[in-house]
């Protein structure tokens, strides 16, 4: 029996590895496509309020919509897109609620002159338990989706407009992860005080003579690009 020094172990080939070449870009394609979708968004018109807008916590930037002195702003290629995948899911979930039979309404548009409050609908269907009831779509990304448990504020604060304006006693958010197309949807009852609430402010962004100075919202919100 040979010893245990005469004993060599015997090396495994080593496994060849596989490298990854990274392809060209395709620049010009790249190009082309962003140049064709960028655009500008127009600023809000004036004298009317909108139910995003009084989504939007910020005093200043829902003055400045409400006086026409909102700016018109660029509109890049990628949040182009991001419109579009929006109206995509309106389309696809169109599609849903038809199949379903329960769809009565989509892009119902509401309006009233004290104060002007001008709104759109996206959809009104006929539910089981509810009859008669309108639907706010959302599309959300991993991490908010992730963290709903209820709807996010200023989406409350839309569909409260639409239910009272529209006269109905419920309705509900439904949302869409965009990541994983995962749904989740959520019942908001009509609110009187949460009603009057939002009227109050209008009122009292009509009766502002001059601008807020701060801004009241978050770090992105658009009046922090107007410099008047």
């Amino acid at each position: 029996m040979a010893g245990i020094n005469q004993i060599k172990s015997v090396k495994k080939p080593a496994k060849s590895r596989k490298t990854t070449v990274n392809a060209p870009a395709d620049l010009w394609l790249e190009e082309m496509i962003d140049a064709s979708l960028e655009g500008v968004m127009q600023a809000p018109k004036a004298g009317v309020f909108y139910p995003s807008a009084l989504g939007n916590p910020c005093d200043r930037y829902l003055w400045l919509c409400y006086n026409g002195l909102m700016i018109d702003q660029t509109l890049p290629a990628k949040l182009e897109r991001i419109f579009q995948n929006g109206n995509s899911l309106e389309d696809r979930v169109d599609k849903w609620l038809s199949k379903l039979n329960i769809l009565i309404d989509r892009e119902l548009s509401v309006k009233q002159d004290i104060p002007p409050i001008s709104g759109r609908i996206d959809f009104i269907i006929n539910h089981a338990t509810y009859n008669h009831m309108p639907v706010e779509l959302k599309s959300i990304n991993t991490n908010g989706f992730s963290k709903l448990r209820s709807p996010k504020p200023e989406h409350s604060v839309q569909l409260q407009i639409y239910l009272n304006m529209g006269n109905y006693d419920i309705g509900t958010v439904l949302y869409e992860n965009k990541n994983d197309q995962k749904i989740k949807s959520f019942l908001v009852e009509r609110n009187i005080q949460a009603w009057d609430d939002i009227l109050n402010r209008c009122f009292t962004i009509q009766e502002m003579l001059a601008r807020p100075e701060n801004c009241g919202g978050a770090t992105w919100c658009a009046c922090r690009k107007v410099e008047i």
